[in-house]
């Protein structure tokens, strides 16, 4: 009997110490799935941390960078730095207005051959070079003829910097003996802006004549002529410049009128053209710096 009683404690006593591992590991296992449960929470509030500290990363890289943008345009206004405006273009129209003669031989559809008269004429060689040829021997007449680019310089509608169009020319007297000729401008419809070398003169919208006070035309001198615009969100008006081998020649034009483009064009006589427009100015830069132009202040 106190065998049996013996026995039924030992049991008891470990049924007691199994239970008690039991309750024991059952408080573990709790403690582990809270430290989970509080571990995941703490993941996911760090992960939404880190991405609300990415966005406003982000939102404050777009905030330096528009104001960057407006500095640099704020900048350029109060600065009156020129940003040149590349346009791909050629010599393309002839005018009738001006003829070899009355058969018209040289012009837009025919833009090379000879006058049947053997008047002087133009030739279009290339894109950017024009040939004159002089009139026959015993023949004394040579016309002049107005040749226009193909593409416009057209006002930016929209734009946060000055813009600066530009063109020059290289000229070659092909006759020493004879009034040769060179004009260099701009053109909107009737009116035109242009610089006339042999009368040392530049000419305005109203046609009056603005002499030069000291100027000289040699050969292979190069004219140029440009357009700047200002932006769109200040009260100025464009102007046009000229320029003789790499420096400005006389007053700006200031254009009060305002057209919305103008047309590079030429007159000559007796006189060859070899022009850039400024297309590539890496391979081909210009003899006027046009990186080092600054909005002009004096006008006529």
């Amino acid at each position: 009997m106190k065998e049996k009683i013996q026995k039924l404690e030992s049991d008891h006593k470990n049924e007691i110490e199994a239970s008690k591992e039991g309750s024991n590991q059952a408080v573990v296992l709790e403690t582990e799935t809270v430290n989970d449960i509080s571990l995941n929470h703490v993941n996911n509030q760090k992960d939404k941390k880190i991405n609300c500290l990415e966005k406003q990363i982000k939102e404050a890289e777009q905030k330096i960078g528009d104001l960057t943008i407006k500095f640099e345009q704020l900048n350029n206004i109060t600065c009156k730095v020129v940003k040149f405006v590349e346009i791909k273009n050629k010599w393309k129209f002839i005018s009738d207005n001006y003829k070899c003669c009355k058969n018209n031989c040289i012009n837009t559809d025919k833009p090379n051959g000879n006058c049947s008269e053997g008047n002087g004429v133009i030739n279009l060689i290339n894109e950017e070079n024009i040939k004159y040829i002089n009139c026959v021997e015993g023949k004394d007449t040579n016309n002049n003829f107005v040749v226009h680019a193909e593409n416009l310089f057209k006002i930016p509608p929209n734009c946060f910097n000055y813009s600066l169009f530009y063109f020059e020319v290289k000229c070659k007297i092909e006759r020493r003996d004879s009034l040769y000729w060179i004009d260099i401008g701009l053109a909107n419809n009737s009116k035109s802006f242009r610089f006339i070398a042999r009368n040392s003169i530049i000419v305005n919208e109203k046609a009056e004549e603005l002499k030069l006070s000291s100027f000289s035309w040699n050969d292979n001198d190069v004219f140029g002529c440009g357009l700047v615009c200002p932006p769109t969100i200040i009260n100025e008006f464009p102007y046009i410049f000229f320029t003789q081998n790499g420096k400005q020649i006389g007053k700006a034009l200031l254009l009060k009128d305002n057209y919305e483009y103008y047309k590079p064009y030429v007159v000559l006589r007796c006189c060859s053209v070899e022009t850039n427009f400024g297309t590539n100015l890496e391979r081909n830069p210009c003899i006027y710096d046009i990186s080092k132009h600054f909005v002009c202040k004096e006008f006529y």
